[in-house]
């Protein structure tokens, strides 16, 4: 019997963010003011030129992602607005003044 076996990565997780698999790692705006790091299916750090280095407990529940301190037991909610493969779009991400938009669209850094 001969058996092959490929040492390349596997590229069966479903691409977006909904699956945990492919939802861990660097989350960046396109222009690079804001970063979410999903480090595992609970943990997350934000970076930015607002948010320094912010580490966060998050879950998922339907169309929302919940943030919130490790300190703390309030949470923000963020609705899921858009998914497309490697690209993101949260709502409630900025405080605004008015009638702005307050999404934030992530596209996962796959360095």
């Amino acid at each position: 019997m001969i058996f092959i076996h490929s040492c390349n990565k596997v590229d069966d997780e479903d691409p977006n963010f909904y699956s945990i698999e492919y939802r861990i790692g660097q989350w960046i705006t396109p222009d690079k003011r804001d970063t979410l790091q999903f480090i595992d299916n609970v943990s997350l750090i934000r970076k930015g030129d607002f948010y320094t280095y912010e580490e966060y407990l998050y879950r998922i529940d339907g169309e929302y992602l919940y943030i919130r301190l490790p300190s703390s037991l309030k949470e923000t909610n963020h609705r899921i607005v858009k998914v497309e493969q490697n690209m993101v779009t949260l709502n409630n991400m900025y405080i605004t003044i008015g009638f702005g938009d307050n999404s934030g669209t992530f596209f996962k850094n796959n360095k």
